[in-house]
């Protein structure tokens, strides 16, 4: 009898700032596939949990597929989302040229509104010129405090992107010791393992210092589920409670421990 499989074509795709998911859309660009215990093609019925997108704000987002079966069966994976500005290539649509131009003969007025011309051209000249010192001034300003602000942001958003990776890895690993709880399918476990092993060592190459020993930690997690599966559970639940865990654990969207809290029912 087959496993029931979910697969992508990418792991990572780039999502322009502040446009709507579709999720069928994502699923095309995603190239997602999945194929149930019977070989049928579940592909449709693929779920996205997009809690943790948040597309008006820029960075990395880790997004968790999950798929179910007829009898109950379930898989999942996961992929990155990263949000950012796109380069646009339109543009706005060229006037269209006048044909001919009618000019209006108007009567002489006088030197009066000549020389009420020259006093507002002044006016103007005068209010440009103002405007213009002050602007640049506020431009040199605002680029200094921008640069800070970005600095500050860079650092922030790069923090904010490892702990959800660290969070998307725990909520995996939680997920595979409650499916074993449900089927026992020790396998399948294995399988699900592996995964998170090899995504533990992707990233260690793209998280700092801090992440990189929780990344260990989970690793070495996953060997002592690899060894006692059946008390995966309590294994995993301890983790919650190692130091730096306690905030990370409450990043885990809702959405994917409801789905994985019903194995434990």
């Amino acid at each position: 009898m087959m496993a029931l499989t979910i697969t992508t074509v990418r792991q990572y795709l780039d999502w322009p700032l502040g446009q709507t998911i579709n999720q069928e859309d994502l699923k095309q660009q995603l190239g997602v596939h999945a194929t149930g215990s019977d070989g049928a093609d579940l592909t449709d019925k693929v779920l996205f949990n997009l809690t943790q997108v948040n597309i008006n704000q820029q960075g990395e987002y880790p997004v968790v597929l999950s798929v179910m079966d007829a009898t109950g069966q379930t898989a999942q994976t996961s992929i990155t989302l990263d949000v950012r500005p796109m380069r646009t290539q339109s543009t706005a649509p060229a006037q269209p040229a006048s044909q001919s131009t009618t000019a209006t003969p108007k009567k002489h007025r006088g030197w009066l509104w000549g020389l009420v011309a020259v006093i507002v051209i002044i006016c103007l000249l005068w209010g440009w010129t103002s405007h213009r010192h002050q602007q640049q001034d506020q431009n040199a300003n605002n680029a200094q405090q921008s640069s800070q602000i970005a600095d500050n942001s860079s650092s922030v958003a790069k923090l904010s992107g490892d702990n959800q990776k660290l969070a998307n890895q725990v909520a995996e690993l939680r997920g595979a010791v409650k499916q074993y709880q449900h089927d026992k399918d020790q396998e399948a476990l294995n399988q699900r393992l592996d995964k998170i092993e090899n995504q533990n060592q992707q990233l260690n190459s793209k998280v700092d210092d801090s992440t990189k020993n929780r990344l260990n930690q989970v690793t070495n997690v996953v060997e002592q589920v690899r060894q006692d599966p059946d008390n995966g559970v309590q294994i995993v639940n301890d983790l919650k409670n190692e130091s730096g865990f306690k905030d990370i654990w409450n990043n885990i969207s809702s959405m994917v421990q409801d789905w994985m809290d019903k194995f434990a029912e």
